[in-house]
């Protein structure tokens, strides 16, 4: 036995200690040069592939204030890069302005319309536009040149807000959105797009990427090996076969101040939230009343395969499920040409954020009315039909008011839980100031700004205070219906 376990030992043992590989964060238009760049550099020298996680600029740059472990970090916008280096997390005689970019409009390459200027996009064939958010620096570049031009109010209607570039590019590339806001670069890595006009330079800001070596990984002789590799010759090869243009130079612009942002207004994102979890509910009560009584009272073929498909998304992530109902609802959708017919339009209207609610809300509603009405003694039933009425009649006039407490338990939870979806209805709704940001989805998009953490900390406090009362409210109507059915305690 004793053997055995030595020889175990033995074997878990690593005879070297491999090289820990460079972390880095990075800006999600980065990801094709530096997953080409990061296998050039270990092939070249021999360390490990580096580890990326690529995002937006402002995501990233919050994770890293938030302890995220990184060697190297490169953004897509100096102003991020500012703010890391005000905090102290990069090492400031290591920082570079790195790569130059431009701004284009990329269209379907099944769109056959051209764009002449950004003043085209005002007319009907370009009904919808994908943007980055303001957080995000190719949305604040795309902004830029809108107002620049005298379009921006005109076509703001239009323009569907994304979480980051990529974002924006995949919209494109599915046929979501007519156009869409993108850098070159990244149009050029997509085969199912085409640029249709590339932003003059003077029409904005310059897009630069800065990329520096943090506090954690000044010591790390692979991150500075690494940053050397693209500062080198081939470096600036794999750059600018991806679309780039070089600059390898220190930065030339002093740290920026802080950007001041305004109070959190809590009035519109409340009010919506309100409406949507109001409205999602309304829609959701009568199906869920009439398939909890199916469930609780009646045996059929296929219950179980019900009970699972009506349930699910209560288990499934809320991503996973937003992404079929986009697939579900969407222009290119199992259903988007029929609702297209229609006149209908669902994704990325507050339409899309109550069936978003709705879906992921209804599981909690079915499971709760379906207790209450298990929880009457069926004799009650039985008796009022042996005084003449029908099954449907001793429901309605019995069973329902003796469960309704619960049934009511069940709606403030469903609604509650609505109030706070953010996963499935950033996919299907986006995040539309005035149209989809709802409580959560605006927390999210002050938390990317840069100062933004004050503002949302009262839309925090707002939450968790509707949270607190709706949870209030759900355990004194779990009691009364308990009592009702006799069991209080």
């Amino acid at each position: 036995m004793l053997a055995w376990f030595s020889l175990l030992c033995l074997g878990l043992t690593p005879a070297a200690a491999e090289p820990a590989p460079t972390r880095i964060l990075a800006a999600s238009s980065l990801t094709e040069v530096l997953t080409r760049s990061g296998e050039a550099f270990a092939e070249q020298t021999g360390q490990p592939v580096p580890l990326f996680t690529f995002g937006g600029s402002s995501r990233l740059s919050q994770q890293l204030m938030d302890g995220a472990q990184a060697d190297v970090v490169a953004t897509a916008d100096p102003q991020w890069m500012d703010r890391l280096e005000r905090e102290g997390l990069i090492v400031s005689a290591e920082r570079w302005d790195w790569l130059e970019n431009r701004l284009v409009v990329a269209i379907p390459t099944t769109t056959t319309t051209g764009l002449d200027d950004l003043s085209a996009l005002r007319d009907e064939a370009w009904g919808r536009v994908s943007i980055a958010g303001p957080a995000v620096p190719a949305g604040r570049y795309a902004r830029e040149a809108l107002a620049r031009d005298g379009v921006l109010e005109d076509v703001s209607d239009k323009l569907i807000l994304t979480a980051n570039v990529r974002s924006s590019l995949m919209l494109v590339a599915q046929r979501e959105v007519d156009a869409g806001f993108v850098y070159r670069t990244d149009a050029l890595a997509e085969s199912r797009v085409r640029v249709a006009y590339t932003v003059p330079a003077a029409h904005h800001r310059q897009i630069r990427y800065p990329i520096a070596l943090t506090v954690q990984g000044q010591g790390s002789e692979s991150a500075q090996a690494f940053v050397a590799f693209l500062q080198s010759t081939q470096g600036r090869q794999i750059a600018e076969a991806a679309g780039f243009k070089s600059r390898v130079l220190p930065r030339d612009v002093a740290v920026s101040e802080p950007v001041a942002i305004p109070p959190a207004a809590v009035g519109p994102p409340l009010g919506l939230s309100l409406w949507v979890a109001s409205v999602s509910l309304l829609l959701s009560i009568v199906p869920a009343i009439g398939l909890g009584w199916l469930m609780a009272s009646r045996t059929f073929p296929g219950k179980a395969l019900l009970s699972t498909v009506l349930l699910a998304p209560l288990i499934l992530p809320p991503v996973v499920t937003g992404y079929l109902l986009l697939r579900c609802f969407s222009r290119t959708g199992w259903l988007g040409p029929f609702l297209e017919s229609l006149g209908l339009q669902l994704v990325f209207t507050r339409w899309g954020a109550v069936i978003a609610a709705a879906v992921v809300g209804f599981p909690l509603l079915l499971i709760l009315v379906r207790q209450a009405i298990e929880s009457i003694d069926p004799r009650y039933p039985a008796i009022a039909q042996t005084l003449g009425l029908t099954p449907f009649q001793a429901f309605w006039r019995v069973t329902l008011p003796m469960a309704l407490p619960g049934i009511a338990a069940g709606c403030v939870l469903a609604f509650a839980r609505a109030l706070g979806e953010f996963g499935a209805t950033a996919m299907i709704a986006g995040d539309q100031p005035g149209q989809t940001r709802t409580l959560a989805l605006a927390v999210y998009a002050l938390v990317e700004q840069p100062g933004g953490e004050a503002p949302a900390a009262t839309l925090v406090w707002v939450s968790l205070g509707v949270c607190f009362l709706a949870l209030v409210v759900y355990e004194r109507l779990v009691w009364r219906q308990r009592r009702r059915s006799g069991r209080s305690r």
